[in-house]
């Protein structure tokens, strides 16, 4: 039995309308003032082949609209479920080699350091695979900020993506944390009731916007910033990435990134430990358990595009070849 049922992009159902206006001028219109000198046969094929064409394109408008639906745990019936959506700063920073690789406790082992980036997308992949039965997406951003991924259950293609991604990802310069997180707000939608989360994994340098601005909105509007601070408080010369600015040291704004997670309600995490995933992926589940459908990964609402993808391919080619099957069949 279907408990939720809903749609990412509502507003796409719109759309829909086009067909009225199509069955309208094949019932009424079209077909009508031209019955009187059309063959039957030929009538028969237009219309079959009218009918399955616009099957394809209600099918495809409902897929862009990201259905999903699907039965949440029998004790899960008052949870309300958690949306993650990472925000990752890729500026030029973010490549400084000044952090102990996932697992490793900083000067461990001596300098075997990886850079910012690197430490961060690794505590972020460990998090979502400790934790899978969430709704994920990913903002990332410099000097500007893009969602790139929207909120869905297929944390593969989130891990895939944070995977493939540098710091060459995006063109602009500079560092805009207050972009970044915006960018991550809008991922969100009110027609999905869920608790809302923004994981800003950055080194907390920022040189435009206001990050203030953004948290007011996140506070204003429900929504947890948990911030990993990635790189070290001493710094490392920005030089070292190859960068003209001779004596520039980069170091971590740990006050920053502690500011905004006191300021929303979320936590700091000191990206440079070695248990820094563990500890999110903790929290994570601790906002999940009293308010998550399927925490554990096994059931809840997923996405159904495929679905409807697949309906539109048949129909498209139902409307090319029955027709010429249902002709056949009459001679």
């Amino acid at each position: 039995m279907i408990e939720t049922f809903g749609f990412s992009y509502p507003w796409v159902l719109a759309f829909l309308a086009i067909i009225i206006p199509l069955v309208l001028y094949d019932f009424l219109g079209g077909f009508r003032k031209r019955e009187g000198r059309l063959p039957k046969k030929l009538k028969r094929k237009l219309l079959v082949s009218a009918f399955f064409f616009k099957i394809f394109i209600a099918c495809v408008i409902i897929a862009l609209a990201g259905p999903h639906w699907g039965s949440p745990p029998a004790a899960a019936d008052n949870r309300r479920g958690l949306d993650a959506v990472f925000a990752i700063d890729v500026s030029n920073s973010m490549d400084i080699r000044d952090v102990p690789p996932a697992g490793v406790s900083a000067g461990a082992f001596g300098n075997i350091d990886v850079s910012r980036l690197e430490r961060g997308l690794a505590i972020a992949k460990e998090a979502i695979n400790a934790v899978p039965g969430l709704r994920y997406a990913v903002a990332i951003g410099k000097g500007s900020a893009i969602l790139t991924i929207p909120l869905t259950w297929d944390s593969e293609a989130v891990l895939n993506f944070l995977e493939a991604l540098n710091t060459s990802s995006m063109t602009s310069r500079g560092t805009n944390l207050e972009a970044l997180v915006m960018a991550a707000t809008s991922a969100f939608h009110t027609s999905f009731m869920a608790r809302q989360v923004i994981i800003l994994v950055s080194d907390g340098e920022e040189l435009s916007g206001a990050i203030d601005n953004a948290l007011n909105y996140c506070q204003r509007n429900g929504i947890s910033v948990l911030t990993v601070a990635v790189g070290s408080d001493e710094g490392r010369p920005v030089s070292e990435i190859g960068l003209l600015y001779p004596g520039v040291i980069s170091s971590r704004n740990a006050a920053v990134m502690r500011q905004a997670a006191r300021q929303t309600g979320g936590i700091y995490i000191d990206g440079n430990r070695s248990d820094a995933s563990a500890i999110l992926a903790a929290h994570l589940r601790s906002l999940a358990s009293p308010g998550g459908f399927g925490g554990d990964g096994s059931s809840g609402p997923r996405e159904r595009r495929s679905l409807f993808i697949i309906i539109a391919f048949i129909a498209y080619i139902a409307s090319k070849f029955s027709p010429m099957i249902a002709a056949g069949r009459k001679r």
